[in-house]
């Protein structure tokens, strides 16, 4: 029997992995939520027939806590032995990933978990706290190697197992073994048109602000990865391999964000007045980013192999026309996604991924469903130096060329790529997005956060490898 506990039924969870559950016929034996949460809780379980699920609530002031409490830890224990739990999934804010990471490591069980792996608590400017993020991450590997031969923990980070990811990684992993040219240039853009009115920073608890951490441990933590994974590819170079990272980060914060959209603007477009919010900038001075870029050489010996640039943004384009929240603030509140990769190998070859939305991914619209602007628009180009390498001149791949078959819980490629992982976790198959893949990930990520912390113009690190 494959007994499973959900820790968080957010948003996410909700449209996830409570599907997935329903799908495969898995047993929801037991549901963690806080306390605050508790009404609304047990009317969704009710509402989805879930009403055999037990349900522990947490007290809302030990939500974020990194141990869970003495008396938390007794009665979960005793939960996990009565009914049997063995698979758990942790989809959690991140500030409260490691508590239950540890717990569940512990107690033997296998463990599904969101992105990022950990976030400490008073994130604002510490140093320490940001090297937090490393041992954090460390500590769980260690405790995990001497598990992994009977347990599963994975990493959801879908891309990882997106169609469109898998054939263009396959595509460089190819032409960069065969000819021995690394992965010069690889440039990765995000825009996810999240656009908060000014009362929301303070108010929200889903993607925050006001804990000091913002697009970077949101989103952000899938394009970061993402680069990890794809500058795998030059691993196969006999000669070239990077041992040194030079980087310099920039970001926009919530400040600069009032100055850019003035009062003026929302009393235009919404006719409400913010300027007793707009005007005390202040308030928000350390909040998180809602934007983060990077520039970032990897080097073998002080010589440049591969450049690569990270832009992330939550103050791109959005569809949110109004001023009021809708009960979906997930997915139904202007969030488009606008993503580009492009990628250079030498003078050999090209490629470049393209997926723009126009509209929200719960709105009806007659754009088919591949083209530009459509929810599942994801189409790859490929230009190769055919004389050189042979192949097509120029390829276009539509991810409805490698899509799989559609069914009645068919989301998106993205939520079908989250399948996938969940599929590989629920059948014990250890895959692309274990836990100890995610060394260089975490490098690059606390490194990234050392920068934008110190604020400095450079910073330079070793390039380490994976967990073995």
């Amino acid at each position: 029997m494959k007994n499973v506990v959900l820790v968080g039924l957010g948003p996410h969870a909700k449209r996830i992995y409570v599907n997935f559950l329903k799908k495969y016929g898995l047993t929801l034996s037991l549901l963690i939520e806080v306390e605050n949460n508790k009404n609304y809780t047990l009317e969704y379980l009710k509402e989805n027939d879930f009403s055999k699920t037990k349900t522990y609530f947490v007290p809302s002031k030990e939500a974020n806590f990194e141990e869970l409490s003495l008396k938390v830890s007794k009665d979960l224990s005793d939960l996990i032995e009565k009914y049997s739990i063995n698979y758990a999934i942790i989809s959690t804010e991140p500030k409260a990933h490691f508590a239950y990471a540890k717990f569940f490591l512990e107690h033997d069980i296998n463990i599904l978990m969101d992105k990022p792996i950990t976030l400490p608590i008073n994130f604002n400017d510490n140093s320490i706290i940001i090297s937090r993020v490393e041992e954090q991450y460390n500590y769980l590997c260690n405790l995990y190697k001497l598990k992994k031969d009977y347990l599963n923990f994975t990493i959801m980070c879908q891309r990882r197992f997106h169609p469109g990811y898998i054939y263009v990684r396959n595509v460089l992993k190819e032409v960069i073994s065969k000819y021995q040219v690394p992965m010069t240039y690889i440039d990765i853009y995000h825009s996810d048109g999240m656009w908060n009115m000014p009362d929301e920073f303070f108010s929200r608890e889903n993607h925050p602000y006001k804990y000091g951490y913002g697009k970077l441990f949101h989103s952000g933590y899938h394009f970061v990865d993402l680069l990890a994974w794809f500058l795998e590819c030059n691993d196969c170079l006999k000669n070239e391999t990077i041992n040194k990272v030079k980087l310099v980060t920039s970001d926009f914060k919530p400040s600069d964000f009032f100055e850019t959209i003035n009062n003026e603007v929302y009393k235009n477009f919404f006719g409400r007045d913010y300027s007793n919010i707009l005007d005390n900038k202040s308030k928000v001075e350390n909040f998180g980013e809602l934007d983060f870029y990077a520039n970032l050489d990897f080097e073998n010996n002080n010589r440049k192999i591969t450049h690569a640039s990270i832009s992330m943004l939550q103050s791109g384009f959005s569809k949110r026309a109004w001023a009021d929240l809708p009960d979906d603030t997930y997915k139904a509140n202007g969030r488009v996604r606008h993503e580009r990769l492009n990628i250079h190998v030498g003078p050999l070859l090209n490629i470049q991924i393209h997926s723009y939305q126009s509209h929200e991914i719960n709105k009806t619209s007659d754009i088919k469903k591949y083209e530009v602007g459509s929810l599942e628009h994801f189409d790859i180009y490929i230009f190769r130096n055919t004389d050189l390498i042979g192949g097509k001149e120029f390829e276009k791949v539509s991810i409805k060329d490698l899509e799989s078959k559609q069914d009645a819980y068919y989301l998106g490629n993205n939520e079908k790529a989250r399948e996938f992982c969940f599929k590989e976790f629920i059948n014990d198959q250890k895959g692309e997005s274990d836990l100890l893949k995610h060394n260089k990930s975490i490098l690059l990520l606390t490194k990234l956060l050392e920068a934008q912390n110190a604020k400095t113009t450079r910073l330079e690190f070793e390039w380490s490898k994976n967990h073995e």
